[in-house]
């Protein structure tokens, strides 16, 4: 397997810097407004309406007056597809409230193929620095 060498300069790394801390704010800002987001659902039939909180706790059913011909069963059901569709919805609005842009995405594969040069490069730099440290200790100061 064959690696190409990665140059990493400090521009790299301050841009690195930069785009982790607009990616924290980012989180930061979406954590707060997870806690707004509300989720409705519907049951199938259309009877019954059901709205839940950021935590998915159910803080409101609305019925329609057609649900007094249901029996109980019929309702209990009506109440829980209501209450499934709204935690659906909120958990697809949390989704895509935290969702990383398609264009930052990157593989695991591509991950490790540049934790790999980075690691070859660092290795390389650091036999490079210590070799030379050896050679400035070997040599005679009245040489200097």
């Amino acid at each position: 397997m064959a690696w190409r060498v990665m140059d990493y300069t400090d521009d790299d790394v301050d841009r690195l810097l930069r785009d982790n801390e607009r990616e924290l704010t980012r989180l930061a800002a979406a954590a707060a407004e997870l806690q707004l987001i509300t989720g409705k659902g519907e049951s199938r039939s259309g009877l019954t309406t059901a709205v839940v909180d950021a935590d998915g706790r159910l803080q409101s059913v609305v019925f329609s007056p057609r649900v007094l011909r249901l029996d109980v069963r019929t309702l209990a059901e009506e109440v829980v597809q209501a209450v499934r569709q709204a935690q659906e919805d909120q958990g697809r609005q949390a989704q895509e409230l935290l969702a990383v842009p398609q264009s930052q995405i990157i593989g695991l594969e591509e991950i490790q193929r540049q934790f790999a040069e980075f690691q070859d490069l660092f290795g390389a730099e650091t036999a490079e620095r210590n070799d030379r440290l050896r050679r400035l200790g070997e040599r005679d100061p009245r040489d200097v």
